[in-house]
């Protein structure tokens, strides 16, 4: 199950981004408009929802949250990925965008046995270093533009990973939904200022193409905070390198651009260190 939502909540994410690229591609949005308004649509509904007892949303939960801080910097973390990711997948193919934003299950199996003592074995950081391999493969060093879209990506891979990590420390007393909420909250206070100074109209398709952004990345946090919660971060780690299949099939759908064979060959690789770190040797 953990493993299922992981894939899932890889493909959800790079849709996601892949609506925010054409966001700022074509109607001219900034990244920071795109974070604000998917934090803003998200926080609205859960306001919207407050008088139904069934959603499980209330004013204490939203306000005062347990361990208030941490969640909250873990929410910090996510908003500052997603600025960083629409940034680099606005001036990056998204399959390159995708292979460099997901240095992140390195990042992710270092810091679990850093920061949360889970044991990772040498099976599951060698299916880290082959999915690595295939995101190398795929990038290939020195043919892909260097600027301010690799820093973009390495930088919200980065944050990403933290956000992942403090998701973990916080699974005792945070669900998805609180997840949802302190993200919802935190963009929105953060970034309403800057929006006062950089805020740009929209029209009436991109207000629509933002709703279903939000709505598929708000499915995709709670899928990976799910999947979080019922397994170790660096066991489910390499399997976040699925996304990059999801982009090359996204950039030849949606952008016409085929894939190489570097690419196809890069995939391959990526599934086959996500297989190998869940195999177990010995007794």
């Amino acid at each position: 199950m953990a493993i299922s939502l992981i894939l899932f909540s890889s493909l959800l994410y790079v849709v996601g981004y892949s609506l925010s690229k054409v966001l700022v591609e074509s109607y001219g949005l900034t990244a920071l408009q795109v974070t604000f308004l998917r934090c803003a649509m998200v926080l609205g509904g859960s306001l919207c929802l407050l008088p139904w007892s069934g959603s499980g949303i209330s004013l204490a939960r939203l306000l005062v949250p347990p361990r208030a801080w941490e969640q909250r910097a873990a929410a910090t973390a996510l908003v500052v990925s997603n600025a960083l990711a629409i940034v680099s997948y606005s001036l990056m193919p998204v399959t390159t965008a995708s292979a460099l934003g997901f240095t992140t299950p390195l990042l992710l199996a270092a810091f679990g046995s850093l920061f949360l003592g889970e044991r990772a074995s040498w099976v599951r950081w060698l299916g880290t270093g082959i999915g690595f391999s295939g995101m190398l493969l795929i990038v290939r060093p020195g043919a892909s533009p260097v600027g301010l879209g690799i820093v973009a990506a390495l930088g919200a891979a980065v944050a990403y990973s933290l956000y992942q990590i403090l998701i973990r420390r916080l699974r005792a007393v945070a669900s998805s939904l609180d997840t949802a909420l302190q993200v919802a909250l935190v963009g929105t206070v953060l970034l309403a200022g800057p929006m006062m100074v950089f805020w740009r109209s929209l029209s009436l398709g991109a207000l629509a193409i933002m709703a279903l952004c939000t709505l598929i990345q708000t499915a995709a946090l709670a899928s990976l905070a799910a999947g979080l919660r019922r397994g170790e971060a660096s066991q489910l780690a390499p399997w976040q390198f699925s996304g990059l299949l999801w982009a090359m099939l996204i950039d030849a759908v949606m952008f016409s651009l085929v894939p190489s064979a570097y690419s196809i060959l890069g995939g391959v690789l990526i599934i086959g260190g996500g297989v190998l770190a869940q195999l177990r040797f010995g007794r």
